[in-house]
């Protein structure tokens, strides 16, 4: 604690200064961040969509011999 009260991020009672209530915030906000997946999965509807959307696609690259 004495480390947070030299910085000015707590007060002689252990409570968060406002400097230390920003820093807490801002800890938060970038550790929301970093939590969040880096994109939503599609949903199993949505995947049988675009295999069905590739289904021709697809039949037309085996028939011309590609794999």
């Amino acid at each position: 604690m004495d480390g947070l009260r030299e910085r000015g991020l707590v007060d002689a009672d252990g409570r968060f200064t406002d400097a230390g209530r920003e820093l807490k915030q801002r800890i938060e906000t970038l550790t929301d961040e970093l939590a969040a997946p880096p994109y939503e999965a599609p949903s199993p509807a949505e995947l049988n969509e675009l295999a069905a959307e590739l289904e021709p696609i697809t039949a037309k690259l085996v028939a011309a011999g590609s794999r």
